[in-house]
């Protein structure tokens, strides 16, 4: 008896439960690696002060009460990162979440931009 039934091409065969292929074509991704290490972002005192810096608010004013936490960031380009901020400001009740995006050069960090999520 002969088999009708249609047969994919190679390249479309499920490959669940296979392993790693060492000839496949596709790229090669170590996610590890795309997660930066908490030594390759700014600092929470960092943070803090490029927020107040950029908001143009007085650091002098409201920063001993307030608190900024620096939770994850994400490399975007070279000197890029794009990081998850958590901030306690002593004239806002409860915690606000800021997403930031910092520049990087020679180990300090400028923040170029942030919103609140």
């Amino acid at each position: 008896m002969i088999d009708v039934r249609p047969r994919l091409p190679p390249w479309r065969v499920s490959t669940v439960g296979m392993g790693n292929f060492s000839g496949s074509n596709l790229p090669q991704s170590n996610i590890a690696s795309a997660v930066p290490e908490n030594g390759t972002w700014p600092t929470d005192e960092q943070a803090k002060v490029r927020l107040f810096t950029l908001s143009k608010w007085d650091l002098t004013r409201h920063g001993n009460g307030s608190k900024v936490i620096v939770n994850r960031c994400i490399p975007i380009a070279e000197t890029e990162v794009v990081c998850e901020l958590s901030a306690d400001l002593n004239w806002i009740t409860g915690d606000t979440r800021i997403e930031a995006v910092f520049q990087g050069k020679g180990g300090d960090w400028k923040m170029i931009a942030a919103k609140n999520r």
